[in-house]
């Protein structure tokens, strides 16, 4: 399992706000957490994380997970002080019903509700509808009696996120919004810190750490960081949808389950040599990994690893997840080790010149 010191910076990072285009609280932490294995980093202009161990290495392998999260940006604010809020990312409108909400205020956070109304005050069929399917229907409460206390508080555009913080459940299982993907990119910070600070062995490839943003927006990030690292070797870590506790989901995406270990993508876009490795150093780690089929191209950015400038050799390894872009996201902390482990083996024991290009 995760050390202590591990787990207080993960902790430290799921309590980071961190919706697409806002995410410099939680790469600020992750570049404090690298500097603590001597690794130094930088934001390009785009505000992607990026640092690189064994620079100047002949076999680039970049290793990347998106930290934006899903939330909402203030699109209006009404004549008694309500706020309307518009999706930043794939919000599945109908959960916010009486939920918490965090703003970005103009002098720190602002606290809201998603309000709705008493049951005593609707009407048998309203009851059938208590949650909203449009942000328009769903106003925000801050406390302010009218608009100009309303927006002395807070400005059009300004982001937020549900208020739903760190739950530990039965067993290494947790319960925390955004997940998606700050636990991917807690994975590549902690892979990175411990190749840098207890390497097994020399490393014979180049490895830049890429934290990307706007992933949520359309693998904006992915995008621009790739072209800047023209990579070799592309890792993608993000979550995965886990449908141990949605049995028909299954038929859908295969089956995948909490503490069964890293899912592994499985078709086309995936470099099959590349796959062949990870699966060797799974063998070698005793670790058990849980294919997932996709045929064509998946929202995540192993595609824009393989699609920018000539393409790289791609993978993607997911982190078992369920109730995904919702407020109570799971996972189990048994994956989370897994995968560092994984990580580090596979890294570590890379030739300096791998060949990943179909046969002849």
């Amino acid at each position: 399992m995760l050390n202590k010191k591990a787990l207080t910076f993960l902790k430290e990072l799921m309590a980071c706000r961190a919706p697409s285009g806002f995410e410099q609280d939680g790469q600020r932490v992750l570049a404090r957490w690298l500097r603590t294995a001597g690794v130094e980093s930088a934001f390009d202009v785009h505000g992607n994380l990026h640092a690189v161990l064994n620079e100047g290495a002949p076999t680039k392998v970049m290793l990347e997970a998106h930290c934006d999260e899903i939330g909402f940006l203030v699109q209006y604010i009404d004549e008694q002080g309500f706020l309307y809020l518009i999706p930043n990312g794939g919000v599945t409108v109908q959960t916010v019903a009486a939920e918490r909400v965090i703003i970005q205020g103009r002098k720190g956070p602002v606290n809201g509700v998603f309000g709705v109304r008493p049951p005593h005050l609707l009407s048998a069929k309203e009851r059938e509808h208590v949650a909203p399917t449009d942000l328009s229907e769903a106003p925000v409460d801050i406390g302010a009696s009218s608009r100009a206390e309303a927006e002395a508080l807070v400005e059009l555009g300004a982001p937020a996120v549900v208020d739903a913080g760190w739950r530990e459940l039965a067993g290494s299982r947790v319960s925390c919004r955004g997940f998606d993907n700050r636990i991917g990119a807690f994975i590549v910070a902690e892979t990175m810190r411990r190749l840098a600070e207890e390497p097994l062995a020399p490393l014979n490839v180049a490895l830049h750490l890429v934290g990307s943003v706007q992933e949520e927006l359309g693998l904006i990030g992915g995008k621009t960081a790739s072209y800047l690292v023209n990579p070799d070797i592309g890792i993608c870590l993000d979550v995965g949808f886990a449908t141990d506790a949605t049995p028909a989901d299954r038929k859908k995406m295969g089956e995948a389950r909490l503490g069964g270990g890293p899912i592994l993508g499985v078709g086309p876009l995936y470099n099959p040599k590349l796959r062949a490795l990870l699966e060797d150093a799974a063998r070698t780690e005793g670790i058990a990994l849980q294919p997932q089929v996709r045929a064509r191209a998946a929202g995540n950015n192993a595609f824009a690893m393989r699609m920018e400038r000539g393409g790289a050799a791609v993978a993607l390894i997911s982190i078992p997840l369920r109730y995904m872009h919702s407020p109570v996201e799971v996972v189990d902390l048994a994956d989370v080790e897994q995968i560092v482990r994984l990580l580090c083996a596979f890294i570590g024991g890379l030739p300096a010149k791998p060949d990943l290009t179909p046969e002849l």
